[in-house]
């Protein structure tokens, strides 16, 4: 779950269902956006999210770097990964 104020807020659109994920090492996920308002605005990702975490063996400890194209509406956001 990511808060929407901040990162989504300026990237995604509350109107979008989808939205690709791109990793540092080329591969590619399709995850699903809900979006929420309790207990405070969020944005739940689903879809091929488990499929990332499992693949790029995210544990509790791991950072992780999103980032778009261009402010605004974009359908695929990159994510840089760093295990410790």
């Amino acid at each position: 779950m990511l808060l929407y104020q901040g990162f989504c807020e300026n990237v995604l659109d509350k109107d979008s269902t989808s939205v690709k994920l791109v990793d540092d090492c080329g591969n590619s996920w399709e995850c699903i956006l809900i979006f929420g308002t309790k207990p405070y605005e969020h944005c739940r990702v689903g879809g091929e999210w488990k499929h990332f975490i499992d693949a790029r063996k995210i544990a509790e400890g791991c950072r992780i770097r999103l980032g778009a194209p261009v402010p605004g509406n974009n359908a695929t956001i990159y994510v840089q990964v760093y295990n410790n």
